[in-house]
C-alpha cells in the first residue's frame, strides 16, 4: 500500500464540495488494512473475517445481542456426554452449484486440527476428537472430554466447499473462494480494492446493496476524507478528533459501541532479553498512565483493564485490582529488577499501523511515558499483514502491541489462544495457567469454571506477560446513504445494510 498515494487521494477529494458517486446499489467499505489472504479457517484476523462473512456462512452466528443464531445449522444439542449433534439446513449450495452436506462441515474441522495445515483456528475446535456424518443433514462432532461449549460455533468457523478445496489446493484457496455466502468474489487486486457481487445462488433473503467493494486505507486521515466526499460509504476506526466534524456533516453520520477488544502489549517471553524478568514487566505496568493515553490519544474513547477480558465476559474477576499508575512502585521495582532509574534498559516496541485505531500512536504514547523512568524505547512501525505473520511465529520481540478482538464473551478464546502455551501466537507460557484453562474448558459447572477462571487470572496478573491497556469503543462513520448500526464485536454484515 502506497501511503503517500492515498495521503494525495485524501487532499484532492478533500477539495471537492460533496460526494461524487451517485445513489446506486453498490457501496465502499474502508478498514485500516487489506485481508491477508482469503482463506476463511487459517487465520483469526477481523479485518480479514470481516471479508470473509461475505464469501462464506458459519453454522451459527451471533446477534447484536451475542445469542447464538441458526445459519447452515438449524439446531445443535448435547445427545451424549461427548456428543453435539447439529442439523443442517437442506437447499444450500456453494456458489459454484455444489450442494452443502455434512461432509462439507467434517472436511472444514479436520481440515483445521490438520497439523500440516497450520491454522490458527485451531483452538476453535480443538476439543473434537472427530466429526461423525450420520446423514447428509446430520454432523455429530464427538469432543475429548465434556464441554459447556458446542464446538466450531462457540466460536465459530466458516464452512468451505470440500470437494472444491480438494480439487484446487490450499495455495489456490488463498486468492480464491467459494462459499455459501451472499456475495461471490469480482476481483481482488491486493492492497487496492476486493470487489464483491450478490451471490445468485444464496440460501436466505438476497442482499439489498448488490455491489460491494473493501478499499483498504491505512491513514485514519485519508479514510476520513474518503467518507466526507462519498468515495467511502462505511469507515472504521475513525480518529476521534473528527467525530464532530462527521456528525455534523450534511452526508455523514457517526455510529460506534463499546468493543470487544482489548489492546495490549505482550512480551515476548520466549526470547532472551529483559522482558523475561517478571519484576522489570510488573514495574513496566506500573509506569505507564493508561488514563492518560486513552484521553490523549482516543478522546476518552476507551476503558482502562487490567486483566486480559471485558467486565461483561465469563470469566472476568472483578475483585482482580488492576495495574494503576503509581510512580513509586515503578521506579522502586525498576531498581529490583536491575534498572534503577532505566539505566541500561533499551527495548524496542514494535506495533502495526492502521490495524487498530490509533495503534501507532498508542505504541508512542506509551514509549513516550516510559521513556520518562530513562528507559529507551525505540517505536517500530510496521505494515500489517507481514506484522501479523511475525506475530504468529512468535517472532516479533521484546515487546508487541496486539489487540485480541473475542467475540464469544467466554475467557477461553482469550486465554487459550493469547495466554497459553499451545496458543498460536503466544509468547507466555505458564504450566500452572495451561492446566487452568484445560481444566475450565471442561468445567461443567459454572461456579468451579468461574473459580477456575479467576485462579487463572491471577497467575496471569502477576506474571504480567502484557502491558494491559484498555477496552476499545469502536469508532465508525457512515454516509448517510447507508443505513447500518455498529455492532460491539466488529463484525460486517453487509446483509445487515440498506441504502436509502
Amino acid at each position: 500500500m502506497n501511503i503517500r498515494w492515498w495521503a494525495g487521494i485524501a487532499a484532492a477529494v478533500l477539495a471537492c464540495a460533496g460526494p461524487v458517486r451517485a445513489a446506486d446499489s453498490s457501496i465502499v467499505i474502508s478498514q485500516g488494512v487489506d485481508p491477508d489472504t482469503l482463506d476463511p479457517i487459517k487465520v483469526s484476523v477481523t479485518t480479514s473475517t470481516n471479508v470473509h462473512a461475505q464469501l462464506y456462512n458459519y453454522l451459527a452466528r451471533r446477534d447484536t445481542a451475542g445469542a447464538l443464531k441458526p445459519e447452515l445449522a438449524v439446531s445443535w444439542k448435547l445427545t451424549a456426554p461427548t456428543v453435539w449433534e447439529f442439523k443442517l439446513r437442506h437447499d444450500v449450495q456453494f456458489s459454484n452449484g455444489d450442494p452443502f452436506t455434512s461432509a462439507d462441515v467434517k472436511f472444514t474441522v479436520d481440515k483445521i486440527l490438520d497439523p500440516a495445515y497450520k491454522s490458527q483456528q485451531v483452538p476453535r475446535v480443538d476439543t473434537v476428537a472427530r466429526v461423525e456424518t450420520p446423514d447428509p443433514y446430520t454432523v455429530r462432532m464427538i469432543t475429548k472430554r465434556p464441554t459447556p461449549l458446542p464446538p466450531a460455533i462457540t466460536r465459530p468457523i466458516f464452512i468451505v466447499d470440500g470437494k472444491f478445496w480438494q480439487g484446487h489446493g490450499d495455495a489456490y484457496m488463498a486468492d480464491h473462494a467459494m462459499g455459501t455466502g451472499p456475495y461471490v468474489l469480482r476481483e481482488w487486486r491486493k492492497d487496492e480494492a476486493l470487489s464483491l457481487d450478490v451471490n445468485p445462488k444464496y440460501w436466505s433473503r438476497p442482499p439489498a446493496i448488490a455491489h460491494v467493494t473493501f478499499k483498504p486505507i491505512p491513514e485514519g486521515a485519508a479514510r476520513v476524507a474518503a467518507l466526507k466526499t462519498g468515495a467511502a460509504d462505511l469507515i472504521t476506526n475513525v480518529p476521534f478528533q473528527f467525530g464532530t466534524s462527521i456528525a455534523g456533516g450534511t452526508h455523514t453520520r457517526m455510529t460506534s459501541e463499546k468493543s470487544v477488544r482489548v489492546l495490549f502489549i505482550a512480551f515476548n517471553t520466549l526470547k532472551p532479553g529483559p522482558q523475561q524478568n517478571k519484576t522489570l514487566r510488573q514495574a513496566l505496568n506500573y509506569a505507564i498512565d493508561v488514563p492518560a493515553i486513552v484521553k490523549a490519544v482516543l478522546g476518552g474513547r476507551g476503558y482502562e483493564l487490567g486483566q486480559p477480558v471485558p467486565p461483561n465476559f465469563f470469566g472476568y474477576d472483578p475483585k482482580l485490582a488492576s495495574y494503576a499508575h503509581d510512580d513509586a512502585k515503578a521506579r522502586a521495582l525498576l531498581a529490583k529488577a536491575g534498572y534503577p532509574d532505566g539505566k541500561g534498559l533499551e527495548l524496542a516496541l514494535n506495533t502495526p499501523v492502521g490495524r487498530y485505531n490509533a495503534d501507532k500512536e498508542v505504541a508512542l504514547a506509551v514509549a513516550g511515558q516510559l521513556q520518562k523512568y530513562g528507559i529507551t524505547v525505540n517505536v517500530r512501525p510496521q505494515e500489517f499483514v507481514s506484522y501479523i505473520r511475525s506475530v504468529n511465529t512468535r517472532s516479533q520481540t521484546p515487546m508487541y502491541l496486539l489487540g485480541w478482538g473475542n467475540i464469544t464473551y467466554d475467557a477461553d478464546n482469550t486465554l487459550s489462544s493469547q495466554l497459553s502455551s499451545e496458543g498460536v501466537g503466544s509468547t507466555y507460557a505458564n504450566p500452572a495457567v495451561d492446566k487452568l484453562i484445560d481444566d475450565a474448558r471442561y468445567e461443567l459447572d459454572v461456579t468451579k469454571r468461574k473459580a477456575l477462571y479467576a485462579k487463572a487470572m491471577a497467575i496471569i496478573h502477576d506474571d504480567a506477560p502484557w502491558l494491559f491497556l484498555f477496552q476499545y469503543e469502536d469508532l465508525y462513520a457512515t454516509s448517510k446513504r447507508l443505513v447500518w448500526q455498529a455492532r460491539g464485536d466488529e463484525a460486517i454484515y453487509c446483509t445487515d445494510m440498506k441504502l436509502q
